[in-house]
């Protein structure tokens, strides 16, 4: 690992688009993976929010 994280995900971008042709033939090969582990029951995936909602308090009573 360098110092640098910008230059790690370069570096990893440049890799995955070695392997892949491109990054958009990556993401759906892993999306395709993805789907197929979920229908074989294997995996659960939750989409999450971006922002996290926070929970009101209950009162003490």
């Amino acid at each position: 690992m360098c110092d640098d994280p910008g230059k790690d995900i370069l570096e990893a971008k440049e890799r995955l688009a070695a392997l892949f042709g491109d990054l958009e033939t990556y993401v759906e090969f892993m999306m395709k993976k993805q789907e197929k582990e979920m229908k074989q029951g294997g995996k659960k995936y939750v989409d999450l929010p971006i922002v996290r909602v926070k929970k009101p308090q209950k009162p003490e009573a």
